[in-house]
């Protein structure tokens, strides 16, 4: 029953109109995670975070700090993480969809809170590769190892 309900929220977000909300930073279709904090989609960071998560290694990013917060496989095996960017005094969340095997990566949804961006809908197009894209590279391999399911070598 909990999956026909997952699945009927789905197919009503698909048939949502998926106009950008202002502030996601579109670029070619992609939500820019590295400059995600200095949108209107970031807010400001609370003095204590509850849920800390789990620092992921960006090397191609020093300004910005990472955490996964959470990471669930799907049906289909991919990934759902909720990550989030931390700047200064500012803050933002991204739940993001990996797929390990073939390398792909896409944005679901962005917010200034945790329980928003669970609910947002910025999705930045098909699972694309990864190559090219350190960030989202250092992300996806950080998420894949901690789903035990390694991100597959670059061709």
């Amino acid at each position: 029953m909990r999956i026909l309900a997952m699945v009927a929220v789905l197919a009503a977000l698909g048939a949502c109109n998926t106009a950008e909300a202002p502030g996601n930073e579109q670029d070619n279709g992609t939500v820019v995670l590295r400059n995600l904090v200095e949108t209107d989609v970031a807010g400001q960071a609370p003095s204590d975070l509850r849920v800390k998560g789990t620092r992921i290694p960006t090397p191609s990013d020093t300004a910005s700090r990472y955490f996964l917060l959470r990471e669930r496989k799907t049906v289909t095996g991919t990934i759902i993480a909720i990550i989030r960017q931390e700047r200064g005094d500012r803050v933002a969340y991204a739940r993001t969809e990996v797929d390990c095997g073939k390398r792909l990566f896409h944005v679901l949804g962005v917010g200034d809170r945790r329980d928003r961006v669970e609910v947002d809908h910025a999705h930045d197009g098909p699972l694309r590769p990864v190559a090219g894209l350190p960030l989202r590279e250092e992300m996806a391999r950080y998420v894949c190892e901690r789903s035990g399911t390694p991100l597959a070598p670059a061709a």
